[in-house]
């Protein structure tokens, strides 16, 4: 069913231009998750406050969908790289005023908003930029280990920042750490400077003629298999949203492990997303891609049903495979979305794409806090595992995305100009 290739790694490793890229995006992510760490508690130490809280949260997250509709179209009508360059180069700034304001003893609490606005306005650049660029960094047939590598990166970012940044803390003033956030933004500008991607001249003048998301959100509900897996992974989003929220309210009062054991938890969780993305860019599958991600799916909402058993043990287990079964989805649906989306609409894809699925977990966390004091915890794990799972038996059922990514995909060529992204199709049917 599927063969392992450690080398496949060093290949696109070996690549000079991607692993200076790779390098760069890595410690970024890195800085930006020591950022919201350092900056929640510089909130709560100074206020003492969970709306205090609340209101930074609403700050980062709320600007996004502005900002990525914004950010898409920068993406395909400039170099991505230059725009990425500006981009780290505006953070990189507005984050290293904290730090400044703090040392000149005018740091307040709007100063902290602002800086999560600013943020959270700019920060689909990044994660729409970076599936854009990728296919100019490496060839086809790397671009699975490629995404891996992403979303390796992503994870690693979540799981070193928390802790390090805690333990920082502790040594220097919380607006210090953040320093190293700033210096992170330059680092990643200085790296996009000397990477050297494919010139996409006559796609360039295709995508300056564009001036709305209308053929982005065309494509997207015309293709089968955009539109099936945005729907699945949005329902995905959902059910872990209701996951998360319960986990905490679970650890403290069924498992009666406390905060501990809900760190513990968390941590297997991640420890299962590290495994399987690194996996997931060695493995080549016979079956097609399209196949292993309803499968992928179905088996992730199943492993979340273990955590009805009430046991450590159980919910060990069951978040571990969850954290298995995650990670390859974006994996294998971001090598999809790549031979689908014609080169010069990939910024706004990417950025419609993901500005979508950022919302899905908050959503389901917000539904979630409203339903648990109703519904009580088993049912919560229920609804959650079967909005995970239902979707991947749903999708399984629509043949393009059943067969996609098979060797015999057609090959998609961006239209030309004057001709509309209908034509793209996926499959030998």
């Amino acid at each position: 069913m599927a063969s392992f290739d450690a080398g496949l790694y060093r290949q696109v490793l070996g690549q000079r231009s991607f692993r200076l890229f790779w390098l760069g995006f890595v410690f970024s992510v890195l800085g930006d998750s020591m950022t919201r760490v350092a900056l929640t508690w510089i909130v709560y130490e100074q206020t003492g406050s969970a709306r205090a809280i609340g209101w930074l949260m609403l700050c980062y997250t709320g600007p996004i969908v502005v900002g990525g509709l914004m950010a898409g179209a920068l993406l395909d009508r400039f170099d991505r790289r230059t725009v990425m360059i500006v981009d780290n180069a505006i953070r990189g700034v507005a984050v290293a005023t904290i730090p400044l304001l703090h040392l000149l003893g005018r740091l307040e609490i709007w100063h902290i908003y602002v800086v999560a606005v600013v943020y959270g306005l700019l920060m689909m650049v990044s994660l729409a930029g970076t599936p854009a660029l990728i296919p100019a960094l490496v060839k086809p047939e790397q671009r699975s280990t490629a995404n891996a590598l992403e979303m390796l990166g992503f994870t690693l970012g979540g799981i070193i920042g928390p802790p390090l940044t805690g333990l920082l803390i502790g040594w220097v003033a919380a607006p210090y750490v953040i320093l190293l956030d700033a210096l992170t933004y330059v680092g990643f500008a200085i790296v996009l400077a000397a990477t050297r991607t494919e010139a996409r001249v006559a796609a360039t003048r295709v995508a300056r003629r564009l001036s709305s998301m209308r053929e982005v959100a065309g494509l997207m509900v015309r293709q089968p298999v955009l539109l099936s897996t945005t729907l699945m992974f949005m329902a995905f989003n959902l059910g872990s949203g209701f996951i998360y929220l319960t986990l905490p309210v679970m650890s403290d009062r069924v498992l009666g492990g406390g905060p501990g054991l809900y760190g513990a938890l968390l941590g297997v969780l991640a420890a299962g997303q590290v495994t399987s993305a690194l996996l997931s860019g060695t493995l080549t599958f016979t079956r097609p891609l399209g196949t292993m991600i309803c499968m992928a799916q179905m088996a992730a909402g199943a492993a979340l049903l273990l955590l009805l058993g009430q046991h450590v043990a159980a919910a060990f287990a069951g978040l571990a495979l969850y954290g298995l079964m995650s990670s390859p989805l974006t994996v294998w649906a971001q090598t999809l979305r790549m031979q689908i989306i014609p080169e010069q609409l990939r910024g706004r894809a990417f950025a419609l794409l993901r500005t979508i699925m950022q919302a899905g977990t908050p959503i389901g966390g917000a539904a979630g806090g409203v339903l648990l004091p109703v519904l009580g915890i088993p049912a919560m794990i229920g609804i959650g595992a079967l909005l995970v799972s239902t979707p991947g038996a749903l999708g399984y059922r629509v043949r393009e995305l059943r067969q996609a990514g098979a060797q015999a995909m057609t090959r998609v060529e961006p239209p030309t100009a004057g001709e509309t992204p209908d034509a793209v199709t996926v499959g030998d049917s």
